[in-house]
């Protein structure tokens, strides 16, 4: 069970004993591995000082600036391993282990090519990025990465080769070949990516998230990095022998995962998006699963009514809501029942109240459907903070048959 400590100030003092201290948050050794990986990725993780073991924990300091509360809220929600928090000595990173000051270092050799320096070097190197995302070798910065006003003003004018070389070093520093910036999705029906390719000839990118291979082009397709925690949780759920329907597939997010490490029989992946089922089908082959899915592409109120009465299990993946598609999900699940897995984005103040609300509509729809089931919330996984106050949360839903005699 995920457990936060506030150390008390001397509570260590024999172990850390000198001045200055830093913020650090402690696990167990064994846990520091995935503790780094999610500091790093939400740019908490301070890379200045290096990491410290103290008898069978690990410390890992985070930024100065961050609220320690704002720290425990996002790990509250990604972890299911006790952390402490406290504020130690640590010794200072060498340079090949502390990304960030590789990144700084370059951008003030490009500037200083440009006579830019001192002072007002700082209006440029004060915003550079402290996040980044990695997909394969694809480095992906954030929207505002280097698109401050004194940044854009820099860039116009400037040759591309000039330009390219500076993504390159970027890249480089940040241990990628290819450079990419972050966009919105697109508010059409596909949910289309539109990141921006700063450096490389394509966006397609390859690797492995717990085993399982995943491959898309990135400039076309969104992919999360923040849901790691919920693909390792779907994934260790026990699904053999069932039959699975993924409405909203996309390249595979929690289909691979429900395959591949859950070990479903059968899932239909439903996906609109043909950029997304490029990824998808690259992925069913690479994983040796050409038998174990089938994917229906178009929109999903017309496959899933297609699919009514098959599934033991429904995953519903879509934010801000799937409401959508609860009707036509529950059409899905075999006469006996089966399980709902419903994502939603909720504010954290009304999460019991639409726990009760969602239930309510699901016995609505049941009800529909000529099914007499039992509609229980069995567990809600606060996945990740989508925006301050609101939780993405998955709600684990299940539907039991209830015998004709308990009606007699």
């Amino acid at each position: 069970m995920f457990k936060v400590v506030t150390l008390l100030a001397d509570s260590m003092a024999d172990t850390f004993s000198h001045s200055p201290k830093l913020k650090v948050v402690l696990c167990l050794q064994e846990n520091g591995e995935a503790l780094h990986r999610i500091l790093d990725e939400y740019g908490y993780l301070n890379h200045v000082w290096k990491p410290k073991p103290t008898g069978k924990m690990l410390a890992l300091p985070f930024l100065n600036q961050v609220n320690q509360k704002e720290v425990e809220n996002m790990l509250c929600s990604s972890l299911d391993f006790e952390i402490q928090f406290d504020c130690i000595e640590l010794e200072r990173a060498e340079t090949s282990n502390n990304p960030h000051e590789q990144l700084l270092r370059v951008v003030v050799t490009w500037l200083s090519s440009f006579e830019i320096s001192g002072r007002k070097a700082e209006q440029f190197t004060g915003v550079i990025p402290r996040k980044w995302q990695h997909l394969g070798d694809l480095v992906i910065l954030p929207e505002t990465a280097f698109a401050s006003g004194e940044w854009v003003e820099l860039f116009d004018g400037r040759a591309k080769d000039e330009l390219q070389e500076l993504w390159n070093q970027i890249a480089q520093s940040l241990g990628g070949k290819r450079l990419a910036r972050q966009h919105p999705i697109a508010k059409d029906k596909h949910r289309t990516s539109q990141t921006e390719l700063l450096l490389g000839r394509n966006g397609w990118v390859e690797f492995l998230d717990h085993g399982v291979h995943f491959g898309f082009d990135a400039t076309k397709v969104m992919f999360s990095s923040g849901n790691v925690t919920e693909r390792r949780r779907i994934g260790s759920i026990t699904m053999k022998g069932e039959v699975v329907v993924d409405a909203y597939a996309g390249i595979g997010y929690y289909t691979l995962h429900m395959a591949v490490r859950s070990q479903a029989k059968h899932i239909h992946a439903c996906e609109i998006n043909p950029n997304s089922i490029i990824g998808l089908e690259w992925a069913q082959k690479a994983n040796g699963l050409n038998k174990q899915i089938t994917i229906h592409q178009g929109d999903n109120q017309e496959t899933l009514p297609k699919l009514y009465g098959q599934a033991d299990r429904c995953h519903l993946g879509l934010l801000p809501s799937s409401e959508a598609v609860w009707k036509d999900a529950l059409g899905c699940l075999k006469p006996e029942g089966g399980w709902l897995h419903i994502h939603m984005n909720v504010h954290k103040k009304e999460l019991d109240e639409w726990q009760a609300a969602t239930l309510e509509t699901l016995k609505k729809y049941a009800e529909n459907h000529g099914r007499r089931w039992k509609i229980t919330s069995e567990h809600l996984e606060l996945v990740k903070w989508y925006s301050p106050h609101v939780w993405h949360v998955v709600l684990d839903v299940q539907c039991r048959e209830i015998k004709q005699e308990a009606y007699a």
